[in-house]
């Protein structure tokens, strides 16, 4: 039966990347933020996520893969998600954008992914993963947008372990989190033996703190953490982004 690439009821298509991307979601389930875009873009910019097979860990409606294949000119590329309805989203975009050949999705758990994967089957993994604590605040009372946004189903031990085992050796693991967690990013890398190589923090207005920082973190590498000039999302107009994240989205 052929994929419905029109959005029902309850859902918008939406675009980004000047509208290369073009993106089925749900009106009110999880949709995806700015985030994801800042990732993919750090992905092959700071991480030279360009050749090699790479897998996106909770691809939600497949917002990074396609970004990776339409933008950025990636190839073989795997998103693997758990939600069914997230992941009938990601296959439609998929076939929306005719990204089939550069894009292959699986349905699955990330905490699984030796039931999935050969190990060190991969050279880059990226993530965008839940950012709140179980506990921690309240969590939304659609369960789509709740295991998005908090480690419900997986915490951050889980996506490091998870990168872990699916990278070869120097493999290259690329993730997007809050600021405040910095100091528990790294301890969880460290212990997944994922050494942060750089590290770049996302400001919302220049002269404000961090909301988020991208790491890049290579498996099996010696110790030395390079710190990049901050991210600036929005210029001194109040709604406008900065040059930089306009050529990412626009």
């Amino acid at each position: 039966m052929p994929l419905e690439l029109r959005p029902g009821a309850g859902e918008t298509l939406d675009s980004v990347c000047g509208g290369e991307v073009r993106v089925l979601q749900s009106r009110r389930g999880y949709r995806f933020t700015l985030d994801p875009v800042l990732l993919a873009h750090f992905a092959v910019y700071e991480a030279g996520a360009v050749r090699g097979r790479l897998m996106d860990l909770g691809t939600g409606c497949g917002i990074i893969p396609l970004i990776l294949a339409r933008r950025l000119g990636c190839g073989s590329i795997t998103g693997l998600e758990l939600q069914p309805r997230l992941f009938s989203l990601a296959e439609r975009n998929v076939h929306l954008n005719r990204c089939e050949r550069e894009v292959s999705l699986v349905r699955g758990d990330m905490r699984c992914v030796d039931r999935l994967f050969p190990k060190a089957g991969f050279s880059y993994v990226l993530c965008n993963p839940p950012y709140r604590a179980r506990e921690q605040g309240r969590s939304s009372t659609d369960m789509e947008k709740a295991l998005a946004r908090h480690e419900i189903s997986c915490e951050l031990r889980d996506v490091a372990r998870s990168a872990a085992y699916l990278l070869r050796g120097r493999g290259s693991f690329c993730v997007v989190y809050p600021a405040s967690r910095l100091s528990e990013l790294m301890a969880v890398l460290h212990a997944a033996k994922l050494e942060p190589r750089t590290a770049r923090m996302v400001h919302s207005r220049a002269g404000r703190p961090a909301k988020l920082v991208l790491m890049h973190a290579v498996k099996g590498a010696p110790t030395g953490l390079t710190v990049l000039p901050p991210l600036v999302i929005h210029a001194d107009d109040e709604q406008a982004f900065s040059r930089e994240v306009s050529a990412m989205v626009e």
